[in-house]
């Protein structure tokens, strides 16, 4: 049976080292609190001599700001040779003001033994207003030619003001199926006591008797 899975990349931090340092454990927190205490006792009567002094307030720090990434989530595929799989993508024109045409396109399989089979996307295009949605359709059918347990890559691209693409990853399994093993020969009989107050058991069938 097929098995899908979506990933998305992790969010970068836009605090940079910033954030780095709030998130420190709370151990290290602990020991550095302790060390300034220290430090105050011991030079107390220093601090009270020195001149009174106003701390600037100006703030050098620059915003920073990330690209967005190329592959914007990856979905991975299980299937056996045979097995129609299907995943749907929808794309967005986030712009406020302009409308956009969105080409779609995909790339084929690529790994080991090199099976080259295309991955199918619908529709080709589409023209966006601002604000509106689509959805596109990618489907791809294994063949025989996909080895078992080995890893293969596609992509599917989209092309609107600039070029992101969906990543897809798909691992080929053998086909398996379900299986019951079912023992028969002579009908079978069952021993029952024939009263709760008796000693003797009674013999009977288990299933009625077939005809024919």
């Amino acid at each position: 049976m097929s098995k899908h899975a979506v990933h998305h990349p992790p969010r970068k931090n836009p605090q940079g080292p910033l954030m780095n340092v709030v998130l420190l454990g709370p151990q290290l927190m602990a020991a550095s609190l302790e060390e300034a205490g220290r430090f105050v006792r011991l030079t107390s009567h220093l601090i009270s001599d020195l001149p009174a002094f106003k701390r600037s307030s100006c703030c050098c720090e620059i915003p920073e700001t990330h690209c967005p990434p190329r592959c914007v989530c990856e979905i991975h595929w299980e299937a056996s040779p045979g097995e129609h799989l299907k995943s749907t993508i929808r794309v967005t024109n986030t712009s406020a003001t302009h409308a956009r045409s969105f080409q779609f396109n995909a790339t084929s399989f690529q790994g080991p033994g090199n099976p080259s089979v295309p991955l199918a996307v619908a529709p080709p295009n589409a023209t966006l207003q601002p604000g509106q949605s689509t959805f596109i359709t990618a489907q791809f059918t294994p063949t025989a030619a996909f080895q078992p347990g080995e890893t293969y890559h596609a992509e599917v691209l989209i092309q609107g003001a600039y070029e992101q693409c969906v990543c897809f990853q798909f691992t080929p399994i053998r086909e398996g199926h379900a299986e019951c093993e079912v023992a028969q020969g002579d009908p079978p009989t069952r021993l029952r006591a024939h009263q709760w107050y008796d000693h003797f058991q009674c013999s009977e069938p288990c299933f009625p008797a077939r005809k024919g």
